[in-house]
């Protein structure tokens, strides 16, 4: 479902009927073709940031998701052009070479997610309200690691609700933490309780530390990219030494101090997030190179941010397996083995 782009089903297509592939597993068995109607089974991949969200709910609704977007993002003259509906109208409608079109509905979104799942062999961790998620989750409860969303000045979640939909094996993971776009910095004191509560029940963190939409200043929500600082953790990395957190978006574009503060808290993990889809290739590209050179291949992981663009999923992927900077045995630490031993995930896909 790429604007100007064929979709990405068709370039992944065999040119083989079943007939012939079914020769070709014969005489190659060995190998490990093993199925008559296809591939065999993909390595394995898990993406830690994925939603569950309604069409409507997206901001703006329908949006139409530009590649490379930062680079494409109109420029604009605040007297003469009202700058929210300006940018509202083209992310509706963004003049770029690579658009991502969204799902047509809601169900769609949630099935055409779930197909680039099994597809891909892919286990994700969909955060998002608790009814949608459940839905998710039974949809496809062998792929899907159910997540809370939570934003501090939004929603209502008490640590006590947490715990409570923790132990009753409700959700795995507590995120996205979106608290950034309500004006809370990720040590305010009013989300400390939350820290001391995941801590104590073991229950792993992903937290959004870094890139916001352009404008999202004026939202009058309290977004602000000063916030955004990697660093503003560090204090309660200090009182919740037991914490396991990873920082979403690898808090771009401050990729310096998200490095400083990973390297001096070897237990701190970030992930890919949206980066793949804002950065042009050569900037993704770069970003992966610097935090493997860092020393931090083995905590970096894989994230799309897929929201209601489902071919997103498909799209990050091909821009590791991709990559010219990451060898194969990076690449696979990349996109599951570092995922893995964060979220003690076992063969199965069952988190331990």
């Amino acid at each position: 479902m790429l604007k100007k782009v064929a979709k990405l089903r068709s370039m992944t297509s065999f040119a083989f009927d079943k007939l012939a592939l079914s020769w070709v597993c014969v005489a190659f068995l060995l190998l490990g073709c093993v199925a008559l109607d296809g591939a065999t089974m993909p390595e394995p991949i898990i993406d830690v940031h994925l939603h569950a969200m309604l069409i409507e709910d997206s901001d703006p609704p329908n949006e139409h998701f530009c590649l490379e977007y930062l680079t494409h993002a109109p420029t604009i003259d605040p007297v003469r052009q009202p700058l929210l509906s300006t940018l509202a109208r083209w992310r509706q409608d963004p003049d770029c070479p690579v658009v991502v079109e969204p799902a047509e509905s809601d169900e769609a979104n949630m099935m055409r997610t779930i197909e680039v799942l099994r597809k891909r062999n892919i286990i994700g961790i969909v955060g998002g309200p608790r009814e949608l998620v459940a839905k998710w989750h039974a949809a496809e409860p062998d792929r899907i690691i159910p997540a809370r969303s939570f934003f501090l000045g939004r929603d209502s979640d008490s640590p006590d609700d947490i715990v409570a939909a923790f132990k009753a094996s409700e959700i795995k993971v507590f995120g996205e933490v979106g608290n950034q776009y309500f004006g809370y910095a990720p040590n305010a004191p009013e989300f400390d309780p939350y820290w001391a509560m995941a801590e104590a029940n073991d229950i792993p963190v992903g937290i959004h530390i870094g890139y916001m939409p352009p404008g999202a200043g004026y939202w009058e929500i309290g977004s602000k990219i000063s916030l955004a600082d990697p660093l503003l953790l560090e204090g309660v990395l200090i009182r919740h030494p037991k914490l396991r957190v990873y920082i979403m978006h690898s808090g771009y574009p401050q990729i310096e101090r998200t490095i400083a503060l990973m390297q001096a808290y070897p237990h701190v993990y970030s992930d890919t997030g949206m980066l793949h889809a804002i950065m042009t290739k050569r900037g993704y590209e770069n970003f992966l190179a610097r935090m493997f050179d860092a020393g931090l291949g083995k905590r970096l992981m894989f994230g799309t941010d897929q929201i209601i663009w489902p071919d997103m999923i498909e799209i990050a992927i091909e821009m590791v397996e991709s990559s010219s900077v990451l060898n194969n045995a990076q690449k696979r630490d990349l996109l599951y083995n570092n995922a893995a031993r964060f979220f003690r995930i076992d063969d199965t896909g069952t988190i331990n």
